[in-house]
């Protein structure tokens, strides 16, 4: 009898629709996968029952009440029998992040394997209450103790799907970087990463849109951020330089939030921007969203990150995360498709220097809000594909001919023959998902997952020390969040 992967998929949103429903269904080449039940909330049932008739996917379905916290007891005893019943072994957890530790919690409690979006948790009220701020890191300990505790017995992926760890990009710049550690003995001495999203979002649906959203009380650092922490955490650890790790961590950011956003653009510029359409979508005034903005989270992060050892500062990291940035779009009724299009447009920046021996660019910029379809022109600048990677190195010291290499997309497609049609980071993250179903059937080790939950730790000690130092700010002037 063949072993199949038979999962759960908890969350059937954007990210479901664009990436893990086709990229399982790709995969059924390779593996022996079946979706055996998908869950959402009741308000998308219509929507989501229509989009399952529309592509042919033949899923069980289950429409709950939305819920905060806990798994609801009666939800938990439903989703222990299925599994038991139907021989069920993996989940993956694509929901909205606030509810990402209870149905992680709840698949440990089973034993199963995971594969989760990231970031790994984040709580509602986690820009303005102390308590959920430091929930983000008590939520991580708490899933990573689960998980430690039943290793020894049964062997488990908890994968996080930060697909950059897979782009064959950045795996390029970490052995670069590994490299000159080795040779050298220097680690990684400054960062400065930059993402923006041009996500621009007209007053009214700030208040509105739920998906992600501000009006719950986190912002860009939950959303995308997460993934940018993770990055700059991983460049740093590249070098691998043991006796060199700092032991200590101080965090400081700078958060703008929807009531920033307001007065750098108010109504009156709105209605000269659009003309009489705005009046289609103007619910709330200035006044009164003033108000309605208190404790909404984050559009916009700087963070610096402060790494030392022995109490000395040794390296710093400068992090800079906007949703409003560049954007394309130029009308007041959103698109259907608030993942991809609707006007965002996404810029990516990282400097990485290592002493005086080696210095990494990479540059990232699109120019299009349309990505569905891509050819090998989209490797240039402002191209659905651009990233380009500039390594500067000291070759007196070093060695090489050439104190400069330029590798572009389209170098590293050719050598991985990339699908050029498609995203890369959308490819990546079917690398993901393919790692995830290796694990299970027994081709990989533990040793050579990418993403598992036992290296995260870093990244979510900056997400919520980055949340904890803007409420020190506000509370009582204290800048610094000391992990």
């Amino acid at each position: 009898m063949k072993f199949i992967t038979r999962i759960i998929l908890v969350g059937i949103g954007p990210h479901s629709k664009r990436v893990y429903l086709p990229a399982l269904t790709q995969l059924k080449q390779k593996f022996e996968v079946e979706i055996s039940l998908a869950i959402d909330v009741k308000p998308e049932a219509a929507k989501i029952t229509h989009y399952f008739e529309k592509h042919d996917y033949q899923i069980k379905t289950l429409f709950i009440d939305p819920f905060t916290g806990q798994l609801p007891e009666a939800l938990r005893a439903d989703l222990n029998q299925f599994v038991e019943e139907n021989n069920i072994n993996a989940v993956i957890i694509a929901t909205e992040p606030s509810v990402h530790h209870a149905y992680a919690a709840w698949a440990l409690s089973l034993k199963l394997h995971i594969l989760m979006d990231k970031p790994v948790s984040t709580r509602e009220n986690a820009v303005s209450d102390p308590a959920q701020a430091n929930g983000i890191l008590d939520d991580y300990q708490q899933l990573l103790q689960l998980y430690n505790d039943f290793q020894q017995e049964k062997s488990t992926i908890f994968s996080i799907n930060v697909q950059r760890r897979y782009h064959p990009g950045f795996q390029y710049v970490m052995e670069r970087i590994k490299e000159v550690g080795a040779a050298t003995n220097c680690p990684v001495t400054a960062i400065h990463s930059s993402h923006s999203d041009g996500q621009w979002r007209l007053p009214t649906e700030i208040v509105l849109q739920d998906y992600h959203s501000y009006n719950k009380g986190h912002g860009k650092m939950s959303h995308s951020g997460y993934h940018i922490f993770d990055i700059v955490s991983q460049f740093y650890d590249a070098s691998a330089i043991a006796e060199k790790t700092p032991d200590d961590m101080e965090v400081i950011s700078s958060l703008v939030l929807p009531e920033g956003f307001i007065k750098q653009l108010n109504e009156q510029d709105y209605e000269t921007y659009f003309k009489g359409d705005y009046k289609q979508v103007k619910i709330y005034d200035d006044a009164q969203l003033v108000n309605i903005f208190e404790d909404y989270g984050e559009i916009d992060a700087t963070v610096l990150v402060r790494l030392l050892k022995d109490g000395v500062n040794m390296a710093n990291i400068t992090i800079n995360l906007l949703h409003n940035s560049f954007s394309r779009r130029d009308w007041v009724i959103p698109g259907a498709d608030l993942y991809k299009g609707n006007g965002r447009v996404k810029h990516e920046y990282h400097n990485i220097q290592q002493g005086p021996f080696q210095n990494i660019q990479i540059h990232s910029y699109q120019a299009k809000d349309k990505h569905q379809h891509n050819n090998k022109k989209d490797y240039k600048v402002g191209g659905n594909n651009h990233f380009d990677i500039y390594i500067f190195r000291n070759i007196g010291m070093l060695g090489g001919k050439h104190p400069l290499e330029v590798i572009t997309m389209k170098d590293l497609s050719a050598l991985h023959k990339f699908d050029d049609s498609k995203l890369l980071t959308e490819q990546a993250k079917t690398a993901v998902i393919a790692e995830f179903l290796g694990f299970i059937q027994g081709d990989l080790d533990k040793k050579d997952l990418k993403s598992n939950i036992d290296s995260h730790l870093n990244s979510v000690k900056m997400m919520s020390a980055a949340y904890l130092s803007h409420i020190q700010q506000k509370a009582a002037g204290n800048l610094v969040a000391n992990i």
